[in-house]
């Protein structure tokens, strides 16, 4: 029996349910290779990481929105790079926020910032920097190795 690989995993939390599936439907042309799994706030994409058994995958790329109630992406985020498992994993905030002190605050947390686009239109481009956040491995399986 011929065994496929297995897709990489982009977690993204927001608790927006039209930006969820705004950058599902973005990540479409790339579901051979990566599945987006979603969560509606930073304290339900903390929970689904801290369920991942270590035979779990972990997540290649983990999107979070700044502005989410329980449990905002920074704080999510600070949370993360305290788990030793994911510490490494690249995490872009990817907000409305224009604020200079959220995208300081990303840097200092080795994370990526990219404001969500006002058109859909815009869309692609934004998911093939997000893809550029990921480690070379995935890049390479999607094509979008620069």
């Amino acid at each position: 029996m011929i065994q496929t690989p297995e897709k990489n995993i982009v977690l993204y939390a927001d608790d927006d349910p039209d930006d969820l599936m705004l950058v599902k439907d973005a990540f479409s042309k790339y579901s051979q290779n990566i599945e987006v799994v979603t969560a509606s706030d930073g304290a339900e994409a903390l929970s689904y990481l801290k369920n991942l058994s270590y035979s779990d995958s972990a997540p290649c790329l983990i999107i979070l929105d700044i502005n989410m109630p329980r449990l905002n992406g920074k704080e999510a985020l600070i949370n993360i790079r305290n788990m030793k498992r994911f510490e490494d994993i690249p995490v872009v905030l990817f907000t409305t926020s224009s604020q200079p002190a959220d995208k300081t605050f990303a840097n200092a947390y080795n994370a990526g910032f990219l404001k969500k686009p006002i058109d859909i239109s815009q869309m692609e481009i934004i998911t093939d920097q997000f893809i550029q956040h990921c480690a070379d491995e995935v890049r390479k399986k999607v094509g979008r190795l620069s």
